[in-house]
């Protein structure tokens, strides 16, 4: 079964050491750096915080938990993402709070912020419990991937990530298992069953959104018919 599914997003690692040879050469990051993000499935790819060391090593993919970054080292990561075409995994739009300090500073949300930037095609948005309709709308058009964290979010009292919406914009959707905290078997299908719960209640409608979307945000890329219908029963019998 697991060979099916995918886990958009896991936070696995608090930096790395010296004493850990292969992660650092995996993750081109330095110790206490900051934890490690790892998306699914792209051959369980490493997302390295954006510091000198994983600059200095031609990292490829660079975890962002907030865009609330020093103007020095803003400038240095728009121009690295520029001249690299690094992929990104930006964790926004948890809170109102961390939603309202973009739009304060910037006048932007996160996402149009990513947009003006010029590097919204090459993120991926984590979390996206406050993103609101024309965020999903720009992220639809640019072809932007959202992975919602529904363990995590509710856990941590975020809320719960405008599944509807995002799907009726047309948005790619992955559920992910964040830190863990909440879901230590870091369970994808414990995740979709939840999120199932979640946006009925949200959405103040039983099975607001259907088993069928929920499977195909655990599917791998590809996943055949019997493969997703597989997932559904798994859903349904958790």
């Amino acid at each position: 079964m697991k060979t099916l599914l995918t886990d958009a997003f896991a936070l696995v690692g608090e930096g790395c050491s010296e004493t850990n040879s292969q992660s650092c050469e995996r993750t081109l990051a330095c110790a206490d750096c900051g934890a490690v993000a790892l998306l699914k499935p792209e051959n369980e790819r490493l997302f390295v915080p954006f510091c000198k060391e994983a600059t200095l090593g031609g990292a490829t993919g660079i975890y962002l938990p907030t865009l609330d970054l020093p103007d020095k080292t803003l400038d240095s990561l728009i121009e690295y993402a520029l001249d690299t075409g690094a992929e990104l995994a930006v964790k926004c739009g948890c809170t109102l709070t961390d939603t309202g300090i973009i739009d304060a500073r910037f006048g932007k949300s996160p996402v149009m912020l990513l947009y003006e930037f010029g590097l919204l095609q090459q993120s991926r948005i984590i979390s996206g419990v406050c993103l609101d309709k024309d965020d999903l709308s720009l992220m639809a058009q640019e072809g932007v991937s959202l992975a919602v964290l529904p363990s995590t979010d509710a856990g941590e009292g975020n809320g719960v990530a405008p599944v509807c919406a995002a799907l009726n914009a047309g948005v790619k959707l992955r559920i992910g298992t964040g830190s863990g905290v909440y879901n230590p078997k870091r369970s994808v299908i414990f995740e979709a069953a939840f999120l199932r719960l979640a946006v009925s209640a949200q959405m103040n409608k039983k099975d607001a959104v259907s088993v069928r979307e929920l499977a195909k945000m655990c599917a791998l890329d590809g996943a055949d018919d019997a493969s997703i219908k597989q997932i559904e029963r798994e859903i349904t019998d958790y």
